[in-house]
């Protein structure tokens, strides 16, 4: 079977599903990765865009993310999703009549919106899949309505994209596909052993995305000389692939004498990582949340979150499975609080309830059947 994968980088979220997928398929399959606008080069504005907005100005990013998700759906080819639609139509076109794949599945809505398009217009006629990648509808989710079908977290999503036009047979809710390696189970213990952590340690993983995004040196002083009746805190932090941000906890760390706080760049053994966890502060976004209710950790969403990520962690929150930053200085109220709900099996148990393991597998089931 011939897949093309179309991904797009808007932080990195959406290529490590689109990884994570690949590497799902068999080994016979033909499965190809492209990212909706490498063809632009150095003039691709998406990615760059976000990050910027993301990191410079939040606020007037959600405030635009809000706007548009108020669009009429009966707009859905219009505007700005126009412009992105007619800057990767062709290209997209041509990588399709060159690779002909039986599927197309994309990892961006923006991806599903431009091959849409095309089946309209009668310039792509194949199968078409899309990835629901967070727990909210994002602005032009209706540009996909013509989607074979629409992969979602769990069917707590589907009340909103069906208000987008979308038809409950096109829903399947099949979990969140993260890498399968966050489906092993790693007993506490066993991580923190490989991780030369001391088994009554409170441990607190922090990871701002891939790309590092967020004020990661203040949130690390919050975490100074916090203890639990004598348990010590145990700080992992992940910059991911922000240098700046690794060089500068760095410094707060060797200036602090912070010995219980550790920190990494990019790192390959997140999963190992949040099974050690008691708490994880994240940005929000689908996959990072999803890592952690597959783990059954409890998780914070970030200050300063944007409009997707902040929706998450609200949704979460009233769920009584998260918690919601809206300053620094809440860092230690909330982490008070968690140590002293450590051992409530109520809050794991409900998470592990909002989770579907195997989401690749049925993903790539669903498509092989369907083809």
């Amino acid at each position: 079977m011939k897949v093309l994968i179309v991904t797009m980088t808007c932080g990195e979220g959406h290529n490590a599903i689109a990884r994570s997928l690949k590497d799902g398929f068999a080994p016979e399959d033909e499965v190809k990765i492209v990212n909706l606008y490498e063809h632009l080069g150095k003039k691709d504005p998406y990615g760059k865009a976000y990050l910027f907005s993301v990191k410079h100005f939040p606020k007037v990013f959600t405030a635009l993310w809000n706007y548009a998700r108020k669009i009429d759906p009966d707009r859905r080819y219009r505007g700005l999703a126009m412009q992105g639609i007619l800057k990767a139509a062709d290209e997209m076109e041509r990588v399709a009549l060159e690779f002909q794949p039986d599927a197309v599945l994309c990892t961006h809505n923006q991806a599903s919106n431009v091959f849409c398009w095309l089946k309209i217009h009668n310039r792509f006629q194949g199968k078409i899949y899309s990835i629901f990648f967070d727990y909210v509808t994002c602005p032009y989710w209706e540009g996909s309505v013509l989607c074979d079908a629409i992969f979602t977290p769990h069917e707590i999503t589907h009340a909103e994209i069906l208000s987008r036009g979308f038809r409950t047979e096109q829903l399947f809710a099949y979990g969140f596909p993260v890498n399968p390696k966050y489906d092993k189970v790693i007993s506490k213990s066993e991580a923190r052993a490989a991780l030369g952590i001391a088994e009554d340690d409170f441990v607190v993983l922090t990871v701002n995305g891939g790309m590092g995004v967020g004020n990661i040196g203040g949130l690390v002083k919050q975490f100074s000389r916090i203890k639990k009746g004598g348990k010590n805190l145990c700080v992992l932090t992940v910059c991911g692939s922000n240098r700046k941000a690794y060089g500068k906890v760095s410094r707060i760390v060797k200036k602090r004498k912070l010995e219980n706080v550790r920190v990494f760049g990019f790192v390959d053994n997140l999963d190992v990582m949040l099974s050690a966890a008691d708490l994880f502060f994240c940005r929000g976004g689908g996959g990072a949340v999803s890592e952690s209710l597959m783990k059954g950790v409890p998780f914070v969403v970030r200050e300063k979150a944007v409009a997707q990520e902040y929706l998450n962690g609200k949704l979460f929150s009233s769920l009584g499975i998260c918690y919601v930053m809206k300053r620094l200085s809440d860092t230690r109220k909330i982490l008070k609080e968690a140590m002293r709900l450590q051992n409530d099996k109520q809050l794991n148990s409900e998470i592990s309830d909002y989770v579907r393991r195997g989401s690749v597998e049925n993903i790539v089931n669903h498509i092989k059947s369907f083809n």
